[in-house]
């Protein structure tokens, strides 16, 4: 027997109904879904998906909060340090 869901995927069990842009739509989602991430704290590609919009590395146990679908870890927080500001002369603003 030949494979009988090679385009389709995981959407074959809709046959042809509901259309193809959604079912494309649907097939990309999921495979997005159950895709494994890159960890921000231990760089092991290790992250799935727990729930809807939590991430969990099964290496070092950490969670995170991201997207629904897709992990998207936050960007790093960068802080520069401000020059020494001029103090205000008073009665302006």
């Amino acid at each position: 027997m030949s494979k009988r869901t090679k385009k389709v995927g995981c959407t074959g069990w809709m046959g042809p109904r509901y259309g193809i842009r959604i079912r494309r739509r649907i097939l990309e989602i999921d495979t997005v879904k159950s895709a494994r991430s890159r960890c921000p704290k231990c760089a092991t590609v290790t992250v799935k998906r727990v729930a809807s919009g939590v991430f969990e590395c099964h290496r070092c146990g950490r969670r995170f909060a991201s997207g629904a679908y897709q992990f998207t870890p936050a960007p790093p927080i960068v802080r520069t340090e401000r020059a020494a500001e001029p103090a205000a002369a008073p009665g302006k603003r």
